[in-house]
């Protein structure tokens, strides 16, 4: 399994020099099994993902807030794919995905009806595409505190184990569920918008903290911790910061373009 971010911002994208390193695009994560080629979000940083021609593509996404699938029209790849692209959410039926995603990419809001134009689009129910691929990987989801709703998602393969738990407002009866979720898991991406003395004047808005992630990270079995979707004006000097604060071998804040492989 190889795990690629090409947004890990959240909200807008943030641009300029002082966001350089960590990266300013919204939240999209790849994830390529031998079988499949996983997106975990189309937010702007959809843009920049390959698309294969070899293998199925789905999109999962948590939910239909704008940093979230606002990359969706911006991918040539979509348009030319010769095998079956699927997009599901957790959330909802896929007659609801489809009538969210059509609402934002149509009308008033996009130039052109951006569903018809995807080749060999297939929007289905989580539970549909679950069961598609039950024989090479598992797919699994959990819901999450976020105003409108989110979903987490993992992806199992017969040796690696990925959790996204993107977006989510922690509340402490979310321990036991959470940590359930992400046990034994190689990786876990963490909302991690804020910071604890933060979290007061922000309450309500359906994101967590750095350090909120940190101790879930030390009451469970998941071995390394992904910090992101990082609050858009957080420049590289503040996110290198809070980086510092972070004492955990095991945890560490996720940049644009920043990759990982597992057997």
């Amino acid at each position: 399994m190889d795990i690629t971010f090409h947004g890990v911002r959240g909200s807008i994208p943030a641009s300029g020099s002082e966001f350089s390193k960590f990266g300013g695009h919204t939240t999209c994560i790849e994830v390529m099994t031998d079988t499949a080629q996983i997106i975990l979000d189309a937010g702007s940083g959809f843009q920049s993902v390959k698309i294969c021609n070899d293998r199925p593509v789905i999109i999962l996404l948590s939910h239909f807030h704008h940093d979230h699938i606002q990359g969706l029209g911006f991918n040539q790849g979509l348009f030319s794919n010769q095998n079956e692209i699927f997009i599901c959410s957790a959330l909802c039926s896929g007659e609801e995905t489809y009538g969210h995603l059509q609402t934002y990419y149509s009308g008033a809001l996009f130039p052109i009806e951006l569903l018809s134009e995807i080749s060999n689009l297939k929007i289905k129910t989580f539970k549909e595409v679950q069961s598609i691929f039950a024989q090479t990987f598992l797919l699994n989801t959990c819901q999450l505190n976020h105003p409108g709703g989110s979903a987490a998602y993992s992806v199992e393969t017969t040796t690696t184990k990925l959790c996204c738990l993107l977006d989510n407002e922690y509340k402490e009866n979310q321990l036991e569920i959470l940590s359930d979720f992400i046990d034994e898991a190689e990786l876990a991406i963490w909302d991690g918008m804020f910071t604890d003395n933060e979290l007061e004047k922000f309450r309500g808005w359906g994101h967590s903290s750095v350090e909120q992630g940190l101790r879930l990270l030390s009451q469970s079995k998941c071995k390394k911790l992904a910090i992101t979707h990082h609050a858009p004006k957080r420049t590289d000097s503040h996110l290198g910061q809070i980086k510092k604060t972070i004492k955990c071998p095991d945890a560490f804040l996720a940049y644009e373009n920043q990759s990982f492989q597992f057997e």
